[in-house]
C-alpha cells in the first residue's frame, strides 16, 4: 500500500477528529453558559453537537475532561493574544493600555464561561490533576514570563521606580484580577473596557518613576 497514501488518509482522519471534537467543545460552550456545570449532562451536550451520546465518549472521557479542555483551550488563545500585544510595536506603557483593552474584551467576550469558573473555582482546582493541573500551571508561567518581559523593558527604559520585573508583574496582574473578577461575579452587565482607565491610573500611581 503506499505510504503517502496512508499519511493523506490519517492526516484526513485526524482533521475530522478535532472537527467534532470543536463542534462538541462549542455546543458545551453553549450549554455550559445557560445551565451552568452541574445543570448540562453529556447527553444533553450530546444532543446539542448533534451526536449520539455514546459517541461522545470517543473524544471524552466525562464532563470534567470536556470542561478542562475548554478551559485549556480558551487559556490558550488569551496566552495568544497576549503575545501579539506584548512582543507588538509602541511602548511599553502603549502595549500595556492595549492589554488591558484585549484582556477586557476577551473576558466580555466570555463572561459566561469564566462565571463558571468563578463560581466552582474551589472544586475545579481540587479536581484538576495530572495533565491538566501541568497544562494549565505552564500556561500561566507563560503568560506571567510575558508581563514580566514587559516590565523589564520599562524598568530599562526608566518608566518604572525601582522595583523588580516580577514585582511590577504581578501588582499589575493583581489589579487587572481583580476588577475582572468584580465583574465576571457581579449580576450587573456593564462595558468593562471603560474600567481600562482607572486600572492604568491605579498601577502608574505607585509605580511610575518621578
Amino acid at each position: 500500500m503506499n505510504s503517502d497514501s496512508d499519511s493523506a488518509r490519517i492526516t484526513r482522519k485526524e482533521r475530522e477528529f478535532q472537527s467534532r471534537r470543536k463542534e462538541i467543545m462549542a455546543a458545551a460552550t453553549r450549554l455550559f453558559a445557560l445551565k451552568g456545570y452541574h445543570g448540562a449532562s453529556m447527553s444533553e451536550i450530546a444532543r446539542e453537537a448533534e451526536f449520539s451520546t455514546g459517541s461522545l465518549y470517543n473524544f471524552f472521557q466525562n464532563k470534567e475532561e470536556l470542561y478542562f479542555s475548554l478551559l485549556l483551550e480558551k487559556i490558550e488563545a488569551l496566552v495568544q493574544e497576549v503575545i501579539v500585544v506584548t512582543t507588538g510595536a509602541g511602548t511599553v506603557e502603549e502595549r500595556l493600555r492595549k492589554l488591558v483593552d484585549t484582556i477586557f474584551v476577551f473576558f466580555t467576550r466570555e463572561r459566561d464561561f469564566w462565571r463558571i469558573f468563578a463560581e466552582q473555582r474551589s472544586a475545579f482546582e481540587t479536581s484538576a490533576k495530572g495533565q491538566f493541573a501541568d497544562a494549565i500551571h505552564d500556561k500561566y508561567v507563560s503568560y506571567l514570563g510575558l508581563m514580566i518581559g514587559l516590565m523589564n523593558q520599562g524598568r530599562e527604559q526608566g518608566l518604572f521606580r525601582e522595583f523588580g520585573p516580577e514585582e511590577l508583574a504581578l501588582s499589575f496582574l493583581g489589579i487587572l484580577s481583580t476588577f475582572l473578577f468584580i465583574f465576571v461575579n457581579s449580576a450587573e452587565r456593564y462595558d468593562l473596557r471603560e474600567k481600562g482607565r482607572l486600572v492604568m491610573e491605579i498601577f502608574f500611581d505607585g509605580t511610575r518613576k518621578r
